[in-house]
């Protein structure tokens, strides 16, 4: 498939967004991230990383009057995963078109998204005010996009809340090549740790959630975020190809995350698996035995 499929990520930190010198390699925005697969536009949440990816689809609206079909598949919807989309400009171009995806019902998935345009916190009056045409799907099963299937699996984020739940996806294409998304998800010993790693079993690309070292881990059991090292045990438990650490915590500077990296490789138990932590722009193709990155 080459070039044709790939993840992008546009927003790689957790929590709050943390745009400073010292990030300028990870990145300081919020989780965002575009499935590249053909032309099709799919992006994965809407934290403040998507307002970068929405200036770049504005060349297309402005330059050459495209019609833009955008599809928004979203893990759950905590304010560091939604908080871009009032600022991702195609939404107010009546030519775009928001096919947004979620495992909750149609009126929780709407009513969470609709508190970002409520007038008393933004100059608008509900997501229905929007210029563009927006429509909210449940998808309780799989759901093809052209060949390339997108299934969840619930995950733990410590939220006992139905309608707050958390989700892994995964986007398979014909071809067999997977991207598993696992981002806010504590890896620990659990049934829903257990059916994650069969929902990612033999990965191309599996993104995880690694916000915590273990000494920030052993106050903050429970919070619904893994350890670097509980992410890497779960790629190899998932026999995944390539392992791509992301949800960033905000305080973790590029220095400490570099530092991490050459750390790790050293690491005997880490030997048998190929890992990266995820770089806002970089491009990561989804290519069996030899997946590569592009910046």
């Amino acid at each position: 498939m080459g070039a044709s499929y790939g993840i992008k990520f546009w927003g790689t930190r957790g929590l709050i967004s943390s745009p400073r010198k010292d990030t300028a390699i990870y990145g300081g925005n919020t989780t965002c991230m575009q499935i590249v697969y053909k032309d099709h536009l799919i992006i994965v949440d809407t934290g403040f990383g998507a307002c970068n990816l929405g200036e770049k689809l504005m060349q297309q609206i402005l330059t050459h009057q495209a019609k833009l079909q955008i599809h928004i598949f979203y893990t759950h919807f905590h304010w560091d995963h939604i908080q871009g989309l009032p600022f991702f400009h195609p939404i107010y171009f009546p030519s775009t078109t928001l096919n947004i995806y979620s495992p909750l019902p149609v009126n929780v998935a709407h009513q969470n998204l609709d508190q970002l345009f409520d007038g008393s916190y933004s100059p608008f009056s509900g997501l229905s005010s929007m210029a563009s045409t927006i429509n909210i799907n449940e998808f309780s099963k799989a759901v093809m996009l052209d060949g390339l299937m997108v299934s969840f699996c619930p995950v733990d984020h410590a939220n006992k809340d139905e309608n707050a739940h958390c989700f892994a996806l995964k986007f398979q294409a014909p071809t067999g090549e997977s991207i598993v998304i696992a981002t806010d998800h504590e890896a620990r010993d659990n049934k829903k740790n257990e059916d994650l790693i069969n929902f990612a079993k033999g990965a191309t690309i599996l993104v995880h959630d690694a916000q915590f070292t273990p000494a920030e881990y052993s106050s903050r059991q429970g919070w619904g975020h893994s350890t670097m090292q509980s992410a890497l045990k779960n790629g190899i438990a998932a026999q995944a190809e390539r392992v791509l650490l992301t949800h960033h915590h905000p305080h973790r500077s590029d220095e400490e995350i570099t530092r991490t990296l050459h750390e790790f490789k050293e690491i005997a138990e880490f030997k048998s698996i190929s890992f990266d932590f995820a770089k806002e722009l970089a491009h990561y193709e989804a290519v069996r035995n030899n997946i590569k990155r592009t910046a």
